[in-house]
């Protein structure tokens, strides 16, 4: 299940792409009428091997998650947009926008017609696996299992202004793929150094990178004053310490997790400022971000 560029929704119907690795409160939330999050019941290795019988062969792949807890259920079905991505890929969509708010545990795992709560009425399956990994980085700092009311109230308020500059922009649906994915990488070292091909990509220098990048996203970021001085030098320092992780020098655990962690929270925050301002910034947007 990935984002793809496509000009109109290609999937009839209503999808239920099973979850794990968040918590919330009462049995559904709704983001938009065509889009819910909803808990599933404990998962039956029965129920699931029936899957297997009428058709889906991979079924033994999610047994794990019988005996897990958090499992639960996107919901997503068609609605009336006649320009933007499948339900698919909105689900997916949705499942990276909760990663940006740090539930970075969340794992999509399957795909199914019919509700996961329902295993036993199905009669017409159509499944498949999702985009999931048996093996994910884990961060403390950056797991928060629990979505509360802020978290909804920010993807309810900016979902769609996401999915059309996904749609619009090559540059913004990649820094989204990297939100999502650096999680998938084999080692700590490997996902920063995406992070920063993502926050690169969007700063689009080529040289004196780290003080024009610095200078860039502080600028753009914050008025002028102390709170951007202080943030450039934190770029700054953020990306000489990224050059030494990829460059292979003799750096501590914690600091190249440090290193993960505040290059996950900028990549975000320039993330997030394109989705509230609803535009991707470009060059001529630093510039004046730097000499107005």
């Amino acid at each position: 299940m990935q984002l793809r560029n496509t000009s109109r929704l290609i999937i009839k119907g209503t999808y239920y792409i099973l979850g794990n690795g968040i918590t919330f409160e009462g049995n559904e939330i709704e983001i938009l009428p065509y889009l819910k999050i909803r808990k599933v019941n404990k998962l039956s290795v029965f129920d699931l091997a029936g899957l297997g019988a009428k058709g889906f062969k991979q079924w033994s792949l999610i047994e794990p998650f019988c005996y897990l807890k958090n499992n639960f259920e996107i919901v997503s079905s068609e609605n009336e947009s006649s320009f933007g991505y499948d339900i698919l890929n909105r689900a997916w969509l949705l499942n990276t926008l909760l990663v940006l708010r740090k539930k970075t545990n969340i794992n999509s795992i399957a795909l199914l017609n019919k509700s996961w709560n329902d295993l036993k009425k199905i009669d017409n399956v159509e499944a498949n696996l999702c985009d999931y990994h048996v093996k994910m980085l884990k961060v403390e700092t950056l797991n928060e299992l629990n979505i509360d009311t802020g978290d909804i109230k920010w993807i309810r308020d900016y979902y769609e202004n996401t999915n059309t500059l996904a749609f619009e922009y090559e540059k913004f649906r990649y820094a989204l793929e990297v939100i999502n994915s650096w999680r998938y990488c084999v080692d700590i070292k490997s996902g920063i150094a995406i992070l920063w091909a993502a926050i690169e990509s969007i700063v689009d220098v080529s040289i004196e990178i780290s003080y024009r990048l610095s200078l860039s996203i502080s600028s753009l970021l914050y008025e002028r004053g102390d709170e951007r001085i202080k943030k450039f030098k934190e770029i700054k320092k953020l990306y000489g310490l990224r050059s030494k992780v990829v460059h292979g020098s003799n750096l501590k655990d914690s600091e190249i997790e440090k290193t993960l962690i505040e290059s996950f929270e900028l990549l975000s925050e320039l993330v997030v400022y394109m989705i509230e301002k609803n535009k991707m910034v470009k060059d001529d947007d630093f510039q004046t971000a730097i000499f107005k």
